[in-house]
């Protein structure tokens, strides 16, 4: 039996897909990572036809920046072609202002900068935990997007109403980050570009990171917990399409 395959587009090296991809591993899913964000025309071996899930990373562009990264026009008409076929979709970040923008939403550009660990509120029960509950995630945006038609808002924060929602069991996206884990962390402090965005008032970039580091370690355990739940939901749902019976797993 042909194991079912996941399509991950990422926007630059240092955004990875870490416990996402382990979840899809774990869950008997094969899975290409690559990028389009540079091209202006799709190849063939990418079309989402021959996918059976598709996942949109993170990056700093906008999500509406298609003239200065053509492929982000390319992947809104790959969420668009996966929703008219019932192809599940998973976004992160630019990759969950992707899905929303390509379904209709308005983006508000800088309206907001969560950079570093905070809580979400969540607004429904499900995979992330029980409504009302404060959940701790991993923040990095400025940029927020309002839902699209259908979707359920899962959890929101003062300045970004908009923190994940779901359209049925096919469409998942987050603007903030549970794939990260502490050594994808040091990973993105790694990276200058990353380094500047930091929030700090006192003492320099790298005590920021060291102390940045030191919060994701104390919420790493929960934080990865409910990511493991949702893109465990994703995981189903990609799984259901290409009739495989999850208790085979």
């Amino acid at each position: 039996m042909t194991r079912p395959h996941v399509l991950i587009l990422q926007h630059v090296a240092w955004e990875q897909p870490a416990v996402l991809g382990e979840v899809l591993t774990a869950s008997g899913i094969d899975w290409t990572l690559d990028t389009v964000v540079s091209r202006r025309e799709l190849p063939p071996e990418r079309e989402i036809t021959g996918f059976d899930g598709l996942v949109l990373l993170g990056g700093p562009m906008g999500a509406l920046d298609v003239e200065e990264h053509p492929g982000l026009g390319l992947e809104a008409q790959l969420v668009r072609d996966a929703a008219v076929l019932g192809i599940p979709v998973f976004g992160i970040c630019l990759g969950h202002q992707l899905i929303a923008t390509a379904l209709g939403a308005t983006l508000h550009s800088a309206s907001a900068h969560e950079v570093g660990v905070g809580d979400v509120e969540l607004l429904v029960d499900g995979e992330l935990g029980m409504r009302g509950e404060q959940v701790p995630v991993l923040h990095w945006h400025g940029d927020v997007v309002e839902a699209p038609h259908g979707a359920t808002v899962l959890a929101s924060s003062p300045s970004t109403p908009n923190q994940a929602f779901r359209i049925d069991d096919r469409v998942f996206a987050t603007q903030f980050h549970l794939e990260v884990d502490p050594a994808t962390l040091d990973h993105w402090l790694e990276e200058p570009a990353m380094l500047r965005d930091l929030p700090f008032v006192t003492g320099t970039a790298a005590e920021a990171a060291d102390r940045l580091r030191a919060d994701l370690t104390a919420i790493a355990e929960p934080m990865r917990a409910a990511g493991e739940r949702l893109f465990g939901a994703f995981a189903d749902a990609v799984l259901r399409r290409t009739s495989v019976d999850p208790s085979l797993r």
